[in-house]
């Protein structure tokens, strides 16, 4: 017989390979620096020995690993319990998933395969490998997490082959196209075209190869039923390992409804746009064409209490007065609820940056007048630039300041007018010390024509407030008042920092 080859590896009479002839030293070598984690453990449970590859993955020293009870490293002990008593049962356990505690705290998921080493049958000690399998769990998680979310989708998630051949079918996809999946996967994605677009199916495809994305892509689809819906298509290349286009993700999106109220909501503005257009023309037309007879009824009053005062008598006269004042009453109605009008209809003209400090000055130039009679002693802090049109500025301040000016007190009135930076925008404060508002009124006295008083007793027609308030809030701010009967009030506004 020629010389024993080391290297071969013959059949045992059992099937099984025989080791090759090897020394005590290569077999240790072997199995300390093997790259697969061994270890030993006794019958009650002891370490009795760990390769390299163990300690690595465990994060130990032999002095801290070996030794040990190997329930110390496990984090369910009814799992190493269940081990430990199927190993004295001689049972072999092949790839039994557990839970190990290394040394820097994180948590480990193994496989471990063991069986008992016996002599004389006596338990010797347990041969255990065990296999790292933490990447492939957190791999399997997540798959299922992801295959959680597509199937829970309300859109339709579909993937295909380059083909165009269906692959797979999510539960959105059976709610939005009405099919099954084991109606779809396998047949074409031609399927749900609708009838005037089935030249695209075969140009996404072409995309697809080229490795292009197509997204938000409008188009119509046809439902099991027969309903042709709206639908917004997301298209991706599925990429193998290699780097190779082997398919393709499709998300489908049902816009059908929002589509319908998107139109409804067109069709509806611009109804509203021609009522608003021809409101405007009503008004103007009305506050224009009605001061003229207004300004003649003044006119003549005014002429015939001047001639004919004496001859009218008391009376004749008072009653000339009522028609004079409500005939200028009924002229300045009719140009607030002109501005009024205009502030509410009109298009809102470009952003543009305004210093309010200029616009208290122009509207206090127009004051002056009424300033001057009242004795008003009005200060102001520095006020910021602001997102509105000066001229709607000057109108906020006109009002506010004209009313505080109207409801003064017996003392001189003092007005101030402040600011400060509120969040993403101003907060402007117009404070004055006159006759004060009962807070149960502090909401009505912003709507329409709303009156806390007789004319008599104060002038006006109830419009500025009303005015004001559709200014700032189509600046995209508030207005509101802070007030008690004879302590003075404080408007407050806001302006949004828009860009």
């Amino acid at each position: 017989m020629g010389c024993l080859n080391r290297n071969a590896v013959e059949p045992t009479s059992a099937g099984m390979p025989q080791i090759p002839p090897t020394d005590l030293a290569e077999l240790r070598d072997f199995l300390v620096n093997a790259g697969v984690a061994f270890h030993w453990v006794a019958e009650d449970g002891t370490i009795l020995w760990a390769n390299s590859a163990e300690l690595e993955m465990m994060g130990y020293g032999a002095g801290e690993y070996i030794g040990h009870d190997i329930a110390e490293f496990y984090v369910d002990q009814p799992v190493i319990a269940d081990i430990l008593a199927r190993l004295k049962n001689d049972e072999k356990l092949k790839d039994y998933e557990a839970r190990l505690r290394c040394k820097d705290g994180s948590i480990r998921h193994v496989a471990v395969s063991s069986s008992v080493y016996r002599k004389d049958g006596d338990f010797i000690h347990s041969r255990c490998v065990t296999q790292d399998i933490t990447a492939q769990k957190k791999a399997a998680e997540l798959q299922q997490r992801l295959c959680a979310i597509v199937e829970s989708s309300d859109d339709a998630i579909i993937a295909k082959d380059l083909n165009g051949v269906i692959l797979s079918w999510n539960r959105g996809a059976e709610r939005i196209f009405g099919y099954k999946a084991d109606e779809m996967i396998g047949k074409h994605i031609s399927v749900l075209a609708a009838p005037d677009r089935l030249d695209e199916i075969p140009d996404i495809l072409d995309r697809l190869r080229r490795g292009e994305r197509v997204e938000h892509f409008k188009t119509k689809r046809r439902a099991k039923d027969g309903r042709i819906l709206t639908v917004s298509l997301t298209v991706s290349p599925l990429i193998d390992p290699r780097g190779g286009i082997i398919g393709a993700s499709k998300v489908a999106r049902d816009i059908t409804i929002s589509e319908s109220q998107a139109e409804a909501l067109r069709v509806a503005n611009n109804a509203l746009s021609a009522v608003n257009a021809d409101l405007e023309q009503f008004v103007y037309s009305a506050s224009h064409d009605l001061q003229e007879p207004l300004r003649m009824v003044a006119a003549y009053s005014e002429m015939l209490t001047r001639t004919f005062r004496d001859k009218l008598g008391p009376d004749g006269a008072e009653y000339l007065d009522y028609v004079l004042q409500g005939a200028l009453r009924m002229e300045q109605l009719l140009k607030d609820l002109r501005a009024y009008t205009l502030v509410s209809t009109s298009r809102q003209p470009p952003v543009e940056n305004s210093d309010s400090g200029v616009a208290l000055e122009r509207a206090l130039a127009v004051l002056r007048p009424a300033i001057s009679d009242s004795g008003a002693r009005i200060t102001s802090a520095a006020l910021p630039i602001v997102k509105l049109q000066q001229f709607r500025l000057e109108q906020l301040f006109q009002n506010l300041i004209s009313n505080a000016l109207r409801y003064r007190g017996a003392a001189c009135p003092e007005i101030r007018v402040s600011a400060e930076a509120d969040g993403n925008g101003w907060q402007f404060a117009v404070q004055d010390n006159g006759i004060g508002i009962d807070p149960k009124y502090k909401e009505q006295i912003f709507e329409l024509f709303k009156r806390l008083h007789s004319v008599a007793e104060y002038p006006g027609t109830g419009m500025g407030l009303a005015i004001c308030k559709r200014i700032v809030e189509r600046a995209g701010g508030r207005i509101w008042v802070e007030s008690e009967p004879g302590r003075g009030s404080t408007f407050y506004f806001t302006i949004p920092q828009r860009t």
